[in-house]
């Protein structure tokens, strides 16, 4: 078997898709397209929790359990990590997700009213805040948000967290709530701007 068979081989196994008479680096595209979705979130509207200097995304439903969870998670563990977390407000999960997501972002206070709607949140009903019919601004926002949240995962699902790795590499993680132990693993592993 030749040299460049097995690292195709090698390559595919360890989970890349490269040809193998490719002689460029295998993430290179991949890693380009990444790059550019990360350098786009930071143009979209979102809600900043923390003042770390580790950049962590997360695309969140207001009514979704996991990102509810993830929320809690993040608010406790966070701050230890030094991470700034920027929700972006997707609406789909139930019929009022859109309506709490203008809400949450139309709020005076974005931070405090995800806060408390967060802190009371209902298994029943989601984020304790009142839908309202969006503007036209953030009824944009939102769409862009939605249309992001399907290039980075590669359909709608949340919550999506997507971060660079002290290496540099886009990672995007749409695994639903993770374990503790892992959660801290990719806090730490977040680079700092």
């Amino acid at each position: 078997m030749s040299r460049m068979t097995k690292m195709g081989m090698l390559a595919v196994l360890g989970g890349f898709m490269v040809t193998t008479a490719s002689y460029a680096h295998p993430l290179a595209p991949a890693q380009r397209e990444r790059a550019a979705l990360y350098q786009s979130l930071a143009t979209t509207r979102f809600i900043t929790e923390g003042q770390g200097p580790r950049i962590l995304y997360v695309f969140f439903d207001a009514n979704c359990p996991y990102c509810h969870l993830l929320f809690s998670r993040l608010k406790r563990f966070g701050g230890p990590y030094h991470v700034t977390v920027r929700e972006i407000l997707v609406g789909y999960v139930t019929p009022t997700s859109v309506g709490k997501a203008a809400a949450l972002l139309e709020a005076h206070d974005p931070s405090a009213a995800l806060m408390y709607a967060e802190n009371h949140y209902s298994w029943t009903k989601g984020s304790a805040i009142a839908p309202i019919r969006p503007n036209a601004a953030t009824g944009r926002a939102l769409a862009r948000n939605m249309k992001l949240n399907k290039q980075i995962a590669g359909f709608t699902i949340v919550p999506v967290m997507v971060y660079k790795e002290t290496g540099g590499a886009i990672r995007i993680r749409n695994i639903g709530m993770p374990p503790v132990w892992k959660l801290k693993k990719i806090l730490a592993s977040i680079k700092e701007d």
